[in-house]
C-alpha cells in the first residue's frame, strides 16, 4: 500500500514538472545545432594568413565567392624550405666574413698578380682592382677580392706571406642566422597566401571580386620576389667572403743625376734674375704713373684748403 502511494506520488510530481522538463531539453537541442552550424562555417571559410614585413597578422579581406557547384579544395601550404635536423641536424649559422689588411711589398705589379691568381686557384674572383704611382715613383694598389668562406682563411695567409710588412689586418664576421631563418619563414607563408589567392581568382566570376583578388596577388607576389631577393643577398655574401687589399711600395731612394750641368743652373739662375729686374722695373714705372695720375685731386684738394682757410680768417676778423 505504501509502494502504491509512493509511485502516485511521483507520477504526480513528474505530471506537475512537465513543461519544465520539455524546455530544458528544447534549449540543450538548440545549443548543438548552434554549435554544429558554426563549425561548419569555421571549415568551409579558412582564415588566409598574410605577413607584412617581418610581423604575422590577418590578410587584408578577400571577396568571398559563392558557387556552390565548384567544391572548395584545401589548399597545401608550400613546403618548408626551413634547415632542420632532418636534412642537416642543427640549423648551420649564416656568417657574412669580410677582411681588411695593408701590405708593403717590393714589386706592387708583381704582387696584385699573384694575389689574382690566388683567387683563381680558390675558384674566387676580382671584383675591382686599382694601382697608381706618385710623382716620386712609389706605386699603391687597391684590390677586392671575392673568395669562398672555405678558403677565407688560407688566401688571407696567402696573401701575408708576399707582404713585407703586414701594416694592419681587421678580420670581421656578421651573424645574419636568424635573419635568414625569418625571411624564409616569412617566403613559406607568403608562397601559401599566394596559392590561396589564385585559387581564389580561378573561381572569381564578378569583375569586382576578380579585381580585389588580384590587387592582393599582386602585393603578396611583391612580397616574394623582395624575399627571394635579399635571401640570394644573403647567400652569396655568406657563401662567398669579401677581401679587401691595400698595397704599398717601398719607399725609394733617388740618386743623383749622373751628368752635372752646372752651366745650365748658372743661364737658368741669371735668366730668373733678369726677370726679377725687369718686374721690379715694371712695378716703379706702374708707380711713378700712379702717381701723376693723382696731381689733379691733389691740386684740387689744395684749393679747397685755400678756400676753407681764407673763409676762416674773415670770419675770424668780424
Amino acid at each position: 500500500m505504501d509502494l502504491q502511494k509512493f509511485n502516485t506520488k511521483i507520477i504526480s510530481i513528474l505530471k506537475k514538472n512537465v513543461l519544465a522538463i520539455v524546455l530544458a531539453i528544447a534549449v540543450i537541442v538548440v545549443v548543438i545545432i548552434i554549435f554544429s552550424i558554426n563549425s561548419s562555417k569555421k571549415t568551409s571559410n579558412p582564415t588566409i594568413g598574410y605577413i607584412g614585413g617581418e610581423t604575422m597578422g590577418l590578410a587584408p579581406s578577400v571577396p568571398s565567392i559563392q558557387d556552390n557547384s565548384m567544391p572548395v579544395r584545401e589548399i597545401a601550404p608550400a613546403p618548408s624550405i626551413l634547415p632542420t635536423a632532418s636534412n642537416g641536424g642543427a640549423i648551420q649559422p649564416k656568417v657574412i666574413k669580410t677582411a681588411n689588411l695593408s701590405i708593403t711589398v717590393g714589386d706592387v705589379d708583381k704582387t696584385v698578380g699573384q694575389i689574382t691568381n690566388e683567387a683563381v686557384l680558390v675558384n674566387g674572383f676580382v671584383q675591382n682592382s686599382s694601382v697608381t704611382e706618385n710623382e716620386k715613383g712609389q706605386k699603391y694598389a687597391n684590390i677586392i677580392l671575392r673568395v669562398p668562406v672555405d678558403s677565407f682563411e688560407k688566401v688571407i695567409n696567402e696573401i701575408k706571406s708576399l707582404a713585407k710588412l703586414v701594416e694592419r689586418e681587421d678580420v670581421n664576421g656578421q651573424e645574419v642566422t636568424q635573419e635568414y631563418i625569418d625571411l624564409q619563414a616569412n617566403l613559406t607563408h607568403d608562397q601559401a597566401v599566394e596559392a590561396q589567392y589564385l585559387e581564389l581568382l580561378k573561381r572569381a566570376q564578378k569583375v569586382d571580386e576578380i579585381i580585389a583578388v588580384r590587387n592582393k596577388l599582386d602585393q603578396v607576389q611583391g612580397e616574394i620576389e623582395m624575399l627571394k631577393g635579399r635571401l640570394r643577398y644573403l647567400d652569396n655574401q655568406t657563401e662567398m667572403a669579401t677581401i679587401a687589399v691595400s698595397i704599398s711600395s717601398e719607399a725609394k731612394v733617388t740618386l743623383p743625376a749622373e751628368k752635372w750641368q752646372p752651366w745650365e743652373v748658372i743661364k737658368e739662375s741669371t735668366k730668373n734674375l733678369i726677370v726679377s729686374l725687369q718686374n721690379f722695373v715694371n712695378f716703379i714705372v706702374a708707380v711713378i704713373f700712379f702717381l701723376i695720375s693723382l696731381i689733379p685731386y691733389l691740386i684740387l684738394l689744395l684749393l679747397i684748403y685755400l678756400i676753407v682757410k681764407w673763409l676762416y680768417k674773415k670770419f675770424k676778423k668780424k
